[in-house]
């Protein structure tokens, strides 16, 4: 038996024989905790500096990462072989910036993290005794025996206390999750805000890392609106942010990708193929909706998505194309999903 923290709560992590090159449908350790953030001074450079220090170490140890900031915290979600895990744990345990580490999940499953390291601050107006709350329900659920998806753990941790249904993330029939994304410019940044401004509802802003140092850290932005039959989860995705593995995670629970085209043929083919590259080995893949002027190549798109085995749906805008322009043309399409379906998998 093995005490990764010293928390009063024992982990056992049994080896078994995938455990040696954990790949594509072999079960690996899944486990995640929370802690509290002792570092001070900027954050995301510490996690960068995090970043540099975990692609060796935990690279070697075989573990995928993606760390969360959040109101104060820390979460961390690790997969690899138990082994590996373990090792990753002992050096969480002797690390000066956390404190209080407390174990929130633990199960064997396919990896969600597609690449060695991920990392996320999200910008909550939720105090760290609203986080600290969310913690603690985690850790008694998880004590009592009931286990979720490391995603649903992710996403009920890291929802604001406010947000619609923010007690529901595990229950999939109770949400819709739809990513939007540009070809080019901020339109589904622009839609998100417009949303929010809308609905009266408040937008999170959220910035993700991956694993390249070359790369930069993109914006994520969403908003959660109370459509009366679910909640619908609107997410703004940079383009680059579709090559990072915490974004890939969470592809699978989406219901659909909105695509906002903008008719210059090489900028929207490059976001098709990104989103295409992203959702390569998906049990369930979002129907992709895009959304241009009648010069988009709706054709050409098609037959990229069609083969990297994704649904397409054109629809063509005429007249000035805003915010409100583009959420009516795509909310239909989202309407009619959720008519005809009642829940989504992850």
């Amino acid at each position: 038996m093995y005490n990764p923290i010293d928390t009063g709560v024992h982990a056992t992590l049994h080896p078994r024989s995938g455990d040696a090159t954990p790949g594509a449908g072999v079960a690996v350790e899944r486990l995640m905790y929370a802690s509290q953030c002792c570092i001070a001074g900027p954050v995301f450079g510490e996690m960068h500096r995090i970043r540099e220090h975990a692609l060796q170490r935990n690279v070697a140890d075989q573990v995928h990462v993606a760390l969360l900031h959040q109101s104060g915290w820390f979460m961390e979600w690790l997969e690899g072989p138990t082994q590996g895990v373990r090792a990753v744990m002992a050096r969480v345990a002797r690390d000066p910036r956390h404190r209080g580490v407390k174990l929130i999940h633990q199960s064997r499953g396919p990896r969600r993290l597609t690449e060695p390291w991920s990392m996320a601050i999200v910008q909550a107006r939720d105090a760290p005794a609203d986080f600290a709350r969310r913690v603690a329900a985690l850790r008694a659920e998880h004590l009592g025996g009931q286990v979720m998806e490391p995603a649903a753990v992710w996403r009920r941790l890291s929802t604001p206390l406010a947000h619609p249904g923010a007690a529901l993330q595990a229950m999939n029939d109770q949400f819709q999750r739809v990513m939007v994304c540009s070809a080019q410019g901020t339109g589904s940044f622009d839609m998100v805000r417009w949303l929010g401004q809308t609905h009266g509802a408040e937008v999170v802003h959220r910035r993700f890392a991956g694993a390249r140092a070359e790369a930069l850290d993109v914006a994520t932005d969403y908003v959660d609106l109370d459509v009366g039959a679910v909640v619908r989860r609107v997410i703004a995705m940079a383009r680059n942010g579709l090559e990072i593995g915490l974004t890939q995670a969470f592809l699978v629970d989406y219901s659909h990708a909105i695509l906002v085209l903008c008719g210059d043929s090489a900028r929207d083919r490059e976001l098709m193929q990104r989103l295409v590259a992203a959702c390569a080995g998906l049990a369930h893949r979002p129907v992709v909706v895009g959304l241009g002027r009648p010069s988009v190549d709706h054709r050409g798109l098609q037959r990229l998505a069609h083969a990297g085995g994704l649904v397409y749906l054109d629809c063509d805008l005429a007249g000035v194309v805003d915010a409100e322009t583009l959420w009516a043309a795509a909310e239909p399409a989202l309407d009619f999903s959720l008519a005809a379906h009642s829940a989504w998998p992850g």
